[in-house]
Order: C-alpha cells, then structure tokens, then sequence
C-alpha cells in the first residue's frame, strides 16, 4: 500500500457509508476538513461553556460532501476517539429530502429508531440520520425516554398543528438541557424544503411559516442551549427567489402566512441582514483538492482527467462515480486513466446522442442535423482523442486529428471556426479567449451521472432539446444575416450612374 493511502471504497453518495467506514474515513481533504473541523470545534466551544449556543451555515452543491461532513462530525461526536468529551452532546439528525418538515414527529421517529438501534442485537441496515455505535448509544437511551414522555405531554399541550410540530420541537430540545444535555441539531438538505419538495402538506408549509418566524431566535440560541448546523446546497436567499420565480405552490401560503409579499423576498426572516452564523463554510473544490483525493484513496485519475473535472464538475462523487465507472466498464484497467481512456467509458452515450440528434427534427420538420454535416464528426473526434478541452496552443495538433490541412495560420483559423460553431451550437462552451471546453450537461450525461451539482438534470431529451434550441436560433441568425446581405445588395448603387 503506498504511503498515506488509504484503503477504504468510496462511495458517490455519503448516505451509504457503514458506521465502520464513518470511523475509518478521513475526512481532512479538501473544503470537508474544514467544515467538519468548524462543526466539532464549535460543540467544544459549547459544552466547555466559552458559549452558550452556536449556529452553522454549511454550504455547497450536489456531491461536494455535506452529508459526509454532517455523518461524521455527528459520528465522531458520538463514537469517534474523543467521544468522551461529547458525553453530554445529544445529536439529532433531519435529513429532510426523506423526512418532509415535521419537527416534534420527526423526532419522536428518531428516537423511537436510536432506541431500536441500540437494543437490537443484530445487525441490521441504518437510516443514514443514525450514526455512532450502538454501545455509545446505550447512555443516551434513559435521555431519549425522558423526551419521548415530553413528546406525549406536548402533543396535547398545542392546539394548532404549526405550533405543535414547531414550537413543541423547541419544548423538548429545553427539556434536553434541563437534563444536562446539549443538543446538537443538524438540518441536512434544506433546499429541499426551500424548493417544496419536503412540504408536500399544508401542516408542513404552516410549520415551515412558524419555524422562519422563530429563525432570529433560532440562530441568536434564545430557543435552547446547543449547536445548531444547516446544510444546503444555495444560499437561502438563491433558493427563496428560485422558488418565487418558478411560482411553486407552497411559496404564496407561506408568504400569506407570514403577512409578506412575495415581490419583497428581502422581507423573509431566514434572509435578513441581522441572520448571522457563528460559523460559515462553502464547500468549493479546486483541482488540486481532488488530486489530494485521488491520491489518498488510490483512485486511477490522471491529473490531466482530474483538472478537467475540476472545470466541468469539480465534486468529489465525480470523481468516485468516474473511477468506478472505469473500474465496472473498461476490460483492461489502466494504472492511470487518460482523456483517451475517460472516452471509451463514454463512447456509448455519446453515440446514442449523436443517433438521436440524426432522428431529430426541427419544428419546422427538417433535420437537426442536414445529410452534409461534418460538425457530428469533428464532434466525435475530439472527444475520441480527449480533447474535453481545447485551447488555443493545441489548435495545431487539433488541425491534424481533425484533418485539416494548409499552412499553420489557416490550419489554426479553420480550427477555431470549428469550436465556434460547436460551442454555437452547445456542444462545447467558451471559457475565454481561444480556449472551450465540453459542454457540462454533456459530460455529465456521457459518464451516466443524472444530477449535476447544482440540481439539474443531465437526460438525453434535455440535451436534443437544448441542441435543438441552438440549431434553430443559429438558422434564424444566419438567416436574418442573409436576408440583410441580399437588400444591400439590392440598394447599392451602380457604378454607373451616381446617387441623387
């Protein structure tokens, strides 16, 4: 084994990771260090009593490592070499992409699953919310009974099911400390409640309305004694104007329900200027951030493939997802994967592709793509060649895999026509001065990876449908341009005869 690497199978989605993997993984690579080493550092500021509350902002994009920072800080608190330290830390994990907004029910589900958890002899599959050993877990279960009691009395104590689920929620997290506990509250994927997707009822939209109005309280620790840490992938005021712009359902009840309008999203309490965090982290990853990873993990990725991730879909899960797609797909595993080799695992899709844009008509009826094209092809030899990106001293030696021949001058200028016209078309973006590179959705789609990271969807139908969009306005452009040329011609004067 080569020195400082370590033999653990990553996994594109941190959601699958075994408690055994959560103890050996190291997280110190990359942004997650930071964000987990912010996490633990500012529960020890709580419980050594420096503070008496802390709220965390972690963001950063689909695959960038919120889950795992969020499943490992909560596992080493709880079962990790210092968990003695974090005895009186009592974490509670909402992976609210899974569990709609329901806070007091969502508790008592937690609980009821820890308890079960830890009593259980077998071994038997874990919700990803539920980290740390189940002997770790055994000292919290007289705790976890106490509030599940509270629960009972809470239930009957709220009329209105907003108040209930929300205001509740914060009964019990105060009961936690009156036992001597800190919770450690930890709100994953809340874009999803943002977006709609985890208020798909009026009681959840009602106690979403409830929980924004008691944020500043939230964040400025009024409600309990603890840490508070919130996980999405935009910033809320992103999201928010997103959701208004697309009209979703949920957004104008809660708007109703807090007495704002929905053209001043300035006005929403989560965005206010006084919100502030005692802790921020954006997981942005650069180039030499994923060579670290590869390297630590034994992954097969040149550093030439890992710059062109890095500028396309810099996520450690495409990093994962590519070296296991190799690994799965190509008969002879090479001990480090070039461009050239990153192509033979994408030859496929991009085929079916390039067969689906032949079939494709415009909505006029003609063909995409007219019998004479030779752009298809110059498309596909690229790419067959690895030249994912193109810059502009490499036009030469892109003169000659494209077959285009002259002097040096012409060969370059032909080249450059040749990325105009397919970054015109959306195949290739242009990153700059001479210098393009595949379009993302396409590389995205190539490697079968459905959600880029900021939550798009890479399909083939998306793409035709894209594509097709370009073709269609490029026409339109060469048109308009034609037409322009033709009465210019009309009006110009004859040579013979000078203008009145």
């Amino acid at each position: 084994m080569s020195e400082g690497r370590i033999e653990l199978e990553l996994q594109a989605r941190a959601e699958d990771y075994s408690q055994e993997a959560l103890a050996s993984i190291d997280i110190n690579v990359g942004p997650a260090g930071a964000a987990y080493r912010g996490i633990v550092n500012e529960v020890r500021s709580v419980i050594r009593g420096s503070k008496n509350f802390s709220a965390i902002y972690l963001e950063g994009l689909y695959g960038s490592g919120k889950t795992l920072v969020l499943r490992k800080s909560a596992y080493d608190i709880i079962s990790g070499p210092s968990k003695k330290d974090y005895e009186r830390v009592m974490p509670i994990y909402f992976f609210l992409g899974a569990t709609g907004f329901k806070l007091l029910q969502g508790f008592k589900n937690y609980a009821e699953e820890v308890k079960t958890y830890a009593t259980t002899q077998e071994k038997l599959p874990t919700k990803p919310y539920i980290v740390g050993e189940k002997i770790d877990w055994k000292g919290r279960l007289p705790l976890l009974e106490e509030c599940l009691k509270v629960v009972n009395k809470v239930e009957e104590g709220y009329k209105k099911g907003e108040e209930r689920e929300v205001l509740g929620f914060f009964d019990v997290l105060r009961e936690v400390n009156k036992r001597g506990y800190y919770p450690l509250l930890i709100f994953d994927e809340f874009e999803r409640v943002i977006s709609g997707e985890a208020l798909t009822t009026e009681e959840e939209r009602r106690a979403f309305a409830t929980f924004a109005r008691k944020y500043l309280e939230l964040t400025r620790g009024h409600l309990y004694s603890g840490v508070f840490v919130i996980a999405t992938t935009r910033p809320i005021w992103e999201l928010l104007n997103n959701a208004i712009d697309e009209q979703r359902p949920h957004i104008r009840l809660i708007f109703d329900l807090l007495g704002l309008r929905l053209d001043r999203p300035e006005d929403f309490p989560m965005v206010k200027p006084h919100i502030v965090y005692d802790h921020s982290t954006e997981l942005a990853w650069l180039g030499h951030h994923l060579e670290t990873l590869a390297k630590k993990y034994g992954l097969l990725l040149h550093e030439e493939v890992l710059s062109l991730i890095s500028g396309i879909l810099p996520m450690p899960r495409t990093v994962i997802q590519i070296d296991r797609k190799i690994r799965v797909e190509l008969e002879k595993v090479p001990e480090v994967v070039q461009p050239k080799d990153l192509y033979k695992v994408m030859q496929a899709k991009i085929e079916e592709l390039r067969r689906a844009l032949e079939e494709a008509r415009t909505d006029d009826g003609k063909f995409l793509i007219p019998p004479r094209a030779v752009w298809p092809e110059r498309f596909i030899k690229l790419l067959e060649n690895g030249y994912f990106v193109v810059k502009s001293d490499k036009y030469e030696e892109v003169a000659k895999v494209l077959g285009i021949g002259g002097d040096e001058g012409k060969a370059k200028q032909r080249v450059s026509q040749v990325l105009s016209k397919l970054s015109e078309l959306g195949l290739y973006e242009r990153l700059g001065a001479g210098k393009y590179r595949l379009n993302h959705h396409i590389f995205a789609y190539a490697l079968g990876i459905e959600r880029l990271p900021d939550g798009s969807q890479a399909t083939r139908d998306e793409l035709i449908t894209k594509i097709k969009r370009a073709i269609t306005m490029a026409r339109r452009r060469r048109g308009k341009a034609e037409e322009a040329s033709n009465q210019t011609e009309c009006y110009r004067p004859s040579p013979h005869v000078s203008p009145r």
